[in-house]
């Protein structure tokens, strides 16, 4: 870890805003530079801001929402920033706090703090969190950085001075060597645990009891005599089942042979009251045998008269035939004359027109000529006009107008893809800022999600040992002082009064709660798991948004490149004027042309309309002719087929009287005749037809009715009304065969029902089996199986005694087994438990600080050789945590570090604090070190090698401030911090000297 700058404002006596950058001049010259100034003049505050920063809190005084001892008086806010690095990746570590409303006596508002990277990555912004995340990524919390990275005054002599107890829990804090107190501690608990595993079990194989051998011989012998009385039980059982089933078959078979008898009656009775219906049936026969004759005769004559009526409506209607064609006839004599007098009106009409046009034709053509001359002399006027070069220029701009304007708005374009970008990143760097938490938290679920997995497993075996144990309290119960126990032959309880105390209750709560615990970080964990899926989705889609946008600024960027020629903006916009202005000359020009153009095409539509006008006269000229010709046509025609219409009309109309009728389209009446003509041909066909089938039908009806009187007078029926009454529907018919075939089905069936019963009862009463009535066998039946249930209970409980042994016998051997297995489990946890076991977990720890201190004192002896080679440090030799000086220069005799000097005292404490940041940094590299101590204590020597120990470590890469207000020092090193007090004001101000 290495603090590159620092930044703070307004705290103690440094009011304003103050920065150090340690990566700027002069500190990028030497690493090693002074803090110095006069006592009070704040001095001791610029570390304070390193540790405000990281930690919020400082060696000296602390800020909280309700006090704030380090901001300066009669200010309303004040700030500590830190950059620092570690492992090559740069932070920034932030706090502040401020006063309400600005006002220096105004309520203290909640700190702001943030730690984020160099790179604006933000990764926390909470106070009770910043701490935390900056101890796991430097591996310093502020017990450890105050005590390796920034030394401050009163430190240096803590360690050297301290007793063996306050030393130990020193190591422990700088090094973590916790975890061996913890270690000792928990193969301590676990001993005891396997101890009382152990002893449960063995109470658990004295509790399990076994028949003696006796009792267990006599209970084999009960058991087969009792297998051999179940046996013969069993076989009476069986006959006289078979007796009792005989009778019940012999009872049930004559039960059904009488209601068999009952059913066959029933079926001659359903016949009887079914004769009359089945006589119908009969009687349907002979006349079913005449119907087709019948039917045959009924439709013949039916269809006589269907043909009669059929020939009368077509009589009938061709006579009404007759009369609409002479009607028609009459109607198209009346129009032919009609056309004739229209067609001489409109020869007369003609004849007049035809002269009016011809006087216009003339009129119209000398107007034209003159028109035709004017057309030729605008001609010449535009024609002088190169009207192919203005319109080939004018496009030539109008292109370079239009490329200017694509690149214009490829810019803008370009712009507004840039913007979009920004957006997209920063919401990436959103998203990204909003996973980095959600890891994290999601690593302290997982970590206490493993605790309380651990301890609901652990209070699952602890309820299960003390339900055991509570199990057991009757055989505790009966235990007495000095008298030995049934179990173990003991004659000590230790644990009587122990295990009275034990109650489930409360593990069973512990149990639950933790359960209740463990359920709230898994949803707590699936939810996070969740937000983190959705955080990395969102980072995923920005980031493909991100590559389309880029691609796209890129094809942007080359097609502008490829219209503009590397144009500005500014020079595209003059140069679009510039075009603008040539374009509206060439347009001037053309409008030029426009107008001459536009004259000429007016005077030539003109001419052209004339032209038009006469083409359409002389049109008219001969549409006229045309017309008159085609009358005169006409008229001969009308006149033709008017003529052969009054020969018609006078054929079929004579004898009839016609009132006037309106003039109609003589093709009208034409069609209507026509259809008219062809319907009434077609009727006289059908008329034809019908006459003949009429007669063929008169000579088969008079066939038919001999035919059927002769077979009625043959048959059984005296008259057709009788054979009609005997005729019955197909439902009915079918509705009495169906009840004549299930009335025989019936019938059929009880007389086999009844002779299968009769041969029943025959086969039974031929083989009795007992002369005891059902009831009286169900009796026997019932005392034989009591005795057979009695005895089978008893071989039950012998048969259980016998099991329920072997089974014990079986546990107690599988018991054993695990008892030898756990003596050997509890032989080595009890070995090792003797070695480094303790209930306090002191017995390990003292060993692990043991040699924790001893490469504490090989670290501090490195240092001590450079900074004073007459002292050395050892371990005391019966004080595993003691420490004594050893005089090289006395014969390596030892003395109490007690008894050194004050300069003697700094010089093995600044050794013992150098190694101590030595050894904190194992896990993390110190490459700053800050030294807040009066050096006035030393000697001009002294303090000379104590320098040259510093340069040393100045060397080595680490950058090292000292805060001191000796001379001496301050002339040796060269690049200084200077706090300077400001007489009568109680501020100070810094200056950075080189």
């Amino acid at each position: 870890m290495k603090i590159l700058s620092v930044r703070f404002l307004n705290l103690n006596s440094l009011r304003g805003e103050n920065k150090i950058d340690f990566r700027q001049a002069p500190f990028d010259k030497s690493n090693i530079f002074a803090i110095t100034g006069p006592t009070g003049a704040g001095k001791t505050t610029i570390l304070d801001a390193i540790c405000l920063a990281l930690y919020h809190e400082t060696p000296r005084l602390s800020t909280s929402q309700n006090s704030n001892e380090i901001m300066t008086r009669h200010t309303s806010e004040c700030l500590a920033e830190v950059e620092f690095e570690v492992a090559g990746i740069g932070y920034r570590a932030f706090w502040s706090q401020r006063r309400a409303r600005g006002a220096a006596t105004g309520r203290l508002q909640a700190a702001i703090v943030e730690l984020a990277k160099l790179d604006g990555t933000v990764l926390s912004d909470k106070v009770s969190e910043k701490p935390k995340l900056v101890a796991e990524i430097t591996g310093l919390d502020f017990g450890r950085f105050t005590k390796s990275m920034l030394l401050a005054q009163g430190g240096f002599a803590a360690f050297l001075n301290a007793g063996a107890n306050e030393r130990a829990e020193l190591l422990e804090e700088l090094t973590g060597t916790e975890i061996y107190a913890r270690i000792s501690s928990q193969v301590y608990e676990n001993t005891k645990e396997k101890e009382r595993e152990l002893e449960l079990l063995q109470a658990q194989v004295g509790a399990i009891e076994l028949l003696p051998d006796e009792q267990k011989q006599l209970l084999q012998e009960r058991h087969i005599a009792l297998k051999t009385e179940q046996a013969l039980w069993q076989a009476k059982v069986q006959d006289k089942r078979k007796e009792h089933a005989w009778r019940h078959e012999l009872d049930k078979a004559l039960q059904q042979k009488t209601h068999a008898s009952l059913v066959l009656e029933q079926v001659f009775t359903k016949k009887e009251q079914q004769k009359a219906n089945l006589a119908k049936l009969e009687a349907h026969l002979p006349a079913s045998k005449l119907q087709p004759m019948f039917v045959a005769f009924a439709q013949l004559k039916e269809q006589q008269g269907s043909y009669s009526n059929q020939q009368q409506l077509l009589q009938q209607e061709l006579f009404k035939n007759k009369e609409s064609e002479a009607s028609l006839l009459y109607a198209g004599v009346f129009t032919l004359n009609a056309q004739q007098d229209d067609l001489h009106k409109k020869l007369m009409t003609l004849n007049a027109d035809y002269l009016t046009q011809q006087n216009n034709f003339q009129a119209l053509d000398e107007r034209f000529a003159t028109q035709l001359t004017l057309v030729n002399q605008l001609h010449d006027e535009f024609a002088s006009i190169d009207i192919d070069a203005v319109r080939q220029l004018l496009q030539q701009l109008n292109d370079t107008k239009t490329n200017l304007k694509i690149v214009k708005e490829k810019l803008v374009q370009h712009n507004a893809l840039l913007n979009k970008l920004s957006a997209i990143k920063a919401d990436k760097s959103f998203a990204e800022q909003q996973l980095a938490p959600l890891a994290n938290q999601l690593i302290v679920l997982r970590n206490s999600f493993k605790l309380f997995t651990e301890q609901v497993k652990d209070k699952k075996q602890l309820l299960e040992q003390q339900k055991l144990i509570m199990q057991l309290s009757e055989h505790r119960s009966h235990l007495q002082k000095d008298e030995p126990c049934p179990l173990c032959g003991s004659k000590e309880h230790p644990f009587i009064h122990e295990y009275e105390a034990v109650n489930a209750s409360h593990t069973e709560s512990q149990l639950q709660e933790a359960e209740l615990n463990l359920e709230t970080i898994r949803n707590e964990g699936l939810l996070l798991n969740k937000q983190e899926a959705a955080a990395v989705e969102t980072i995923k889609q920005l980031s493909e948004q991100q590559e389309r946008v880029e691609q796209e600024m890129a094809q942007v960027l080359h097609s502008i490149g490829q219209n503009s020629a590397g144009l500005s903006d500014s020079e595209i916009d003059s140069e679009m004027l510039s075009v603008q202005a040539r374009i509206d000359a060439q347009q001037v020009i053309l409008s030029q042309f426009d107008n001459k153009q536009k004259q000429f095409l007016q005077a030539q539509t003109l001419s052209q309309q004339i032209q038009q006008q006469l083409n359409n006269a002389q049109q008219q000229l001969l549409s006229i002719n045309y017309q008159q010709e085609r009358t005169q046509e006409q008229l001969a025609d009308v006149a033709a087929k008017q003529n052969e219409w009054q020969t018609k009309w006078q054929l079929v109309g004579e004898g009839r009287t016609f009132s006037s009728v309106v003039v109609q389209q003589l093709d009208d009446i034409e069609t209507n005749l026509a259809n008219l003509l062809a319907d009434m041909q077609q009727k006289q066909g059908v008329l034809e037809h019908l006459t003949l089938q009429l007669n063929e039908t008169n000579t088969m009806l008079s066939l038919a009715t001999d035919k059927w009187q002769r077979a009625l007078a043959q048959s059984c029926f005296s008259d057709e009304a009788s054979f009609k009454a005997a005729l019955l529907t197909e439902d009915e018919v079918n509705k009495l065969n169906t009840l004549k075939q299930q009335l025989e089905e019936e019938e059929l069936a009880a007389k086999h029902v009844l002779l299968d019963k009769e041969n029943e009862v025959k086969r039974l009463s031929d083989k009795p089996l007992s002369d005891l009535n059902e009831a009286s066998l169900l009796a026997e039946l019932a005392h034989i199986d009591a005795q057979l249930q009695s005895t089978t209970e008893q071989l039950g409980q012998v048969q259980q005694q016998i099991e329920r042994d072997a089974m014990l016998r079986t546990q107690m051997q599988a018991r054993l087994q695990i008892i030898e297995e756990q003596k050997q489990d509890y032989e080595h946890w009890q070995r090792l438990n003797s070695l480094i076991g303790a209930k306090d977990g002191a017995k390990y720890r003292r060993f692990a600080q043991g040699l924790t201190l001893l490469q504490l004192i090989e670290l501090a002896n490195r240092q001590l050789a450079i900074l004073h080679n007459r002292y050395q440090l050892a371990r005391h030799e019966s004080e595993d945590l003691e420490l004594v000086v050893l005089d090289t220069w006395q014969a390596d005799s030892l003395r109490d570090t007690k008894t050194l000097s004050g300069g003697e005292s700094f010089l093995v404490s600044l050794a013992l604090a150098l190694a101590l940041s030595d050894l904190v940094s194992s896990k993390t590299r110190i490459d700053s070190l800050f030294l807040d101590e009066g050096f006035g204590t030393l000697d001009a020597d002294t303090l000379d090698s104590a320098l040259n120990a510093l340069d040393n470590l100045n060397a080595s890469g680490k950058m090292i401030g000292i805060i001191s207000h000796v001379e001496a020092l301050k002339e040796r090193i060269s690049v200084q911090i200077k706090v300077e007090k400001q007489h009568g004001l109680g501020y100070s101000q810094i200056h950075i000297a080189s």
